[in-house]
């Protein structure tokens, strides 16, 4: 079972092939997560941030510059 006081050690295993980028709700990489932990890493971040609740920006202060 993967942990917060594991994860990075669990971390370590991921590959491309068994792990997939958590993205904020904007789209941003966040962190690379596979089903053992994504749960965990989750709980690291704000909801918002997620696009879970509220509103991305009440919770992140910088603004993200957009490419195009």
């Amino acid at each position: 079972m993967v942990t917060r006081e594991n994860l990075y050690r669990h971390k370590q295993t991921h590959t491309k092939q068994n792990s997939w980028w958590l993205l904020d709700a904007k789209g941003i990489e966040l962190n690379r997560v596979c089903d053992e932990c994504v749960d965990v890493v989750e709980s690291l971040y704000e909801p918002e941030v997620l696009g879970k609740a509220g509103r991305y920006e009440d919770v992140v202060d910088e603004p993200v510059d957009e490419e195009g």
